[in-house]
Formats: C-alpha cells, structure tokens, sequence
C-alpha cells in the first residue's frame, strides 16, 4: 500500500495525481547502474570509440536514451559543490544530502534508509556488483550507514546483517585473516569463514563463477579494486559484463523480484590517472553490461526499471581544439578519427605503464616505455623532464605524477585532454527505461533519485 505521507502528498496535488500513482506500473526488476566517476564527455568518447574503430553500437545511447527518458542529476555534497563518492552515493540511495566521506548519513544525522533497504522489505532480492572493492564507498551506501567510508570493519558488519543475496567485486584482502596471502588485515578474523557460515557461496575467480550455487553468493576476485580492462587476465578475473551475466542468472532463477546495484568503478579510476584508452575500455565494458539488462527488458517489458547514471563527473575529460605548439601564431589542429584510432593502440592502461619506469624513472626508461607501449606517440621535452624529476603537470593533477604525465602526453598526440586528475562539480546524466522511467526526466538533484525509486517501490501496484 502507498505509506501515508504518500497519499497526503498526492492527494494534496489532487485526484488526477492520485489516480496516476494508481495506474503506474511498478517494477519489479529495478537495475541501477553507476558508471562512477562517468561523465558525458567521456561517455560520448567511448560512443565514437565503438562506432570508429569496433564498428558497434552504443546500449547507452542508442537503446536505454533513446527509448527511454533522459535526464540530468546535480552533484554537490551538502558540504562541498564538488562531492565524493560516499556522499553522492549516499544522495542516490537515500535522498538526502551527506557530508563528504559519510555512508548513509544525512548531513543533519538522520540514517538514510537506502532504496535497497526498502526494496528487500519488499521481499525483493538484492545485488551488489562492483568493479571496485565490495566494501567502497558506493556499493556500500545501498546497504550500511556509517560516518566514515574508511571504516571498512563498520562496513562488512553491517554486510553481514544485511545480507544481499550477491555480493561481487574486489576487495578480498580484508576478508583473510592476518598471515594469510593477500591479507591485510593485522587480526585473525576471518572474514570470508563468516559470510560462508552465513550460506553464501564463494567465487575467487571466473570459473566459479560460472560454477556457483546456492541461495546467496559472495564472488571477491582480486585483491583491492580489480583490474582494467587492458590489465585484466581475462581467464581468470571476470570483467563486469561477466559479473552481470551471473548475476542476472543468479537473481533472476525463481521471480521473486530484485534490485542490483551494478557499478564499473574503473571509469572513476581511470579519468584520476587522467587515462583516456582506459576509460574507454571501462565504459565498453559497462555498455555491453547494460546491454544485458536490456536483453532482459525485452522479455519483461512491464516490469523492468533500468537505470543508467553516475555519482559525479571525474577529469572533465573531453576533445578539443589545440595549437600544434607553443607558439601563438601555431596552426590549431582539430581532433579526428584517426585519433580514436591512436587510443585503440594504447596496449595498457597508464598505471602500469607508469610502474614499468619505477619510482626514480631514468632517461633510458622513459625512452623504451615510448618505444615499447607508446608507438607512434611523441613524447614533449618539458613532458620528459617531468617525468625525470617525478613532477606532477599541474596543481589539479596529482593522483599519479607519472601516470598523469603519460595522460598528458597522450592528450598532445590526440586532442583528447582533461581539466583535472580529481572530481568536478558538473551534473551527470541519468537514462531510464522501462516502468516508472518518466520520472527520471529533467533537471533534478540528486537525491530525486532515490526519492522516485522509493515512491515506486511504494506504489500500490508494486508487491
């Protein structure tokens, strides 16, 4: 039934209102995907990247956008214009706005009931399914409430009470107990044993993935976030299109309903190293996922809610007009396809690019990295002191002074540059398709958007 608050509102705004409450289906199969950090300029790379150099279409825009509505969502913490993850997360989950670094947590103090929460009392099934870490900022605003994204102990207790029905990502370190590979931890609990105890399965790699039963399921993959796409040994560490597939197998066996939180975290990673063959390999990625949701769509039309957005813009990145060289009467030279084709060359993503010259890079180390990884690149005399001297480029770029180099130099051999290593403040788009999508459309802040979901979750045609 609609809560009473609910019915107040609608029926203040009149019988028309109410009665459209009334007939709006309610979905049943909510996806939420977050392509953190994402932006439009770089969403709009990928999109020419698959058209030019792969020949393909884009999910995204040509089917989700599309068909569908589009909107805009703000960004700003309720203590900064420009927000980090937790608290924007914390804004899409809870409709309220949240200090930078709080989980679940309104500004004022309320706890943030998340739209996960509300779904589960629903008796929907829930999903957590990240690229990043399991316990990060954003896939753990849907389900835990703390003051601090650090306190990853907080986190998985409160993982463990919750109980979502699947659990995938990163982060395995912190479930192994001290001594243990990989481990981080400096105490003897063992964190994997309890969520075991619990009746969740366990996945440590692609093949048991594929493999997993049982009535809950916990896949940790890597150790810390996992890899990009470039790094990544496909035949052991599943991509998030992967991730998905299972997922979807996994929630989707006996009707019940669910709702997944599905987040590419590599987007976000990728435009702090300023790392543009990366970035859109991660949201091809995240596309070909989306692309399964849509598949699923199509066979539940009425039923399904697909959403597709960001928590915050990272990098600014996007192609641009430059000059040739620093002299002021230089000829502009304009970005083209063939430059798309120069970010389809790039063989691995700039981190590892970065660890192959070492901490203290010598010239010679420098000069084999653009023979061996950068072909047909140039590399700029004040790019190369830089990186001798382990200068960062600029005040606003810092995450990794190498990598954000290299990013640099990408950028002067292919008109795609950045306007920072570190978050902005712009809006995000927000696609929705399927039942409820329309009120996804427009200009809205960012806590609109857990308040539609609830309202639909609260429909009186939803179960």
């Amino acid at each position: 039934m609609l809560g009473r608050l609910t019915i107040a509102a609608l029926a203040l705004a009149g019988p028309t209102a109410l009665a459209r409450a009334a007939q709006e289906p309610a979905p049943k199969y909510i996806f939420i995907f977050l392509a953190d950090g994402g932006g439009v300029g770089g969403m709009e790379i990928a999109r020419s990247f698959n058209r030019v150099v792969h020949r393909e279409g884009f999910t995204i825009t040509d089917k989700i956008m599309r068909e569908g509505s589009l909107g805009l969502l703000t960004t700003q913490a309720a203590d900064s214009l420009t927000t980090d993850s937790a608290a924007a997360a914390t804004a899409l989950s809870g409709g309220c706005k949240a200090n930078i670094g709080a989980l679940g947590i309104c500004a004022d103090g309320r706890i943030a009931k998340s739209v996960m929460e509300r779904a589960r009392e629903k008796g929907l099934r829930a999903a957590l399914v990240t690229t990043s870490t399991v316990y990060d900022a954003s896939p753990a605003a849907f389900v835990s409430h703390v003051s601090s994204r650090k306190d990853f102990e907080a986190i998985l207790d409160q993982y463990l009470r919750a109980a979502p029905d699947l659990i995938l990502g990163g982060g395995r370190e912190q479930f192994l107990p001290a001594g243990r590979p990989e481990s981080v931890r400096k105490d003897g609990k063992d964190r994997l044993a309890e969520f075991t105890a619990r009746g969740y399965a366990y996945a440590s790699d692609k093949t048991s993935l594929t493999k997993a039963s049982g009535a809950k399921l916990l896949g940790l993959f890597t150790p810390g976030e996992m890899s990009f796409d470039l790094d990544r040994d496909a035949d052991t560490e599943p991509s998030l299109f992967e991730m998905t597939r299972a997922a979807i197998r996994f929630l989707g066996r006996d009707g019940r309903g669910f709702m997944a939180f599905i987040e590419n975290e590599n987007t976000d990673t990728a435009g702090h190293l300023t790392d543009v063959a990366s970035m859109v390999h991660a949201y091809r990625d995240f596309d070909r996922a989306v692309a399964l949701a849509y598949e699923f769509y199509l066979s539940h039309r009425r039923e399904t809610l697909i959403l597709v957005t960001s928590d915050h813009d990272s990098g600014g990145v996007g192609f641009t007009l430059a000059l040739e060289d620093l002299r002021i009467d230089s000829k502009r030279v304009s970005a083209n396809e063939e430059d798309l084709k120069k970010i389809a060359a790039i063989p691995i993503s700039l981190r590892k690019a970065a660890a192959m010259l070492g901490p203290r890079p010598t010239a010679e180390a420098v000069d084999r990295v653009m023979r061996d990884v950068f072909k047909g690149f140039t590399l700029a005399p004040d790019l190369k002191k830089m990186l001798l001297a382990g200068q960062p480029p600029a005040r606003n770029f810092y995450t990794d002074p190498a990598a954000n180099v290299l990013g640099m130099m990408v950028a002067n051999n292919t008109q795609v540059y950045w306007s920072s290593g570190g978050h902005t403040h712009q809006p995000v788009f927000v696609a929705a398709l399927g039942a409820g999508a329309e009120r996804f459309r427009g200009y809205q802040d960012n806590t609109d958007f857990a308040k539609h979901l609830f309202a639909l979750l609260d429909n009186p045609n939803s179960k």
